[in-house]
């Protein structure tokens, strides 16, 4: 029935709990950042690429993690919802792009399984 439930964001958090962006920059370069559900609870995130080229995603425990093209995936102009492996704390965050371009990467903490 999850999958029937439509996405919340998660509103309770802490001040940095809420939707982050990672914005890319050059080639090859992974960009890390911290999704904080500190003091909530986030079941699943929702990771939103806003540009037009192909990213690679790796969401952990890792403090400072750095993505690869081993990692998950996304699609251009797409939205995905996964499992928060740290649904009450702090998850690590990197995202890659194989092409020298700036472009956004959102990352929304909530729950529910239709975004």
């Amino acid at each position: 029935m999850a999958a029937f439930t439509p996405f919340e964001v998660n509103v309770v958090a802490s001040l940095t709990g809420k939707t982050i962006s990672i914005q890319t920059s050059a080639a090859g370069s992974s960009i890390a950042g911290v999704l904080d559900s500190t003091g909530s609870y986030a079941p699943h995130v929702q990771i939103a690429n806003a540009g037009s080229n192909w990213v690679w995603c790796r969401f952990t425990t890792e403090a400072v993690p750095t993505a690869t093209q081993a990692d998950t995936p996304l699609a251009p102009n797409s939205v995905r919802l996964y499992i928060n492996p740290v649904p009450a704390g702090k998850l690590g965050i990197a995202v890659l792009i194989s092409v020298s371009t700036s472009q956004l990467v959102y990352f929304t903490p909530g729950q529910g399984g239709v975004s």
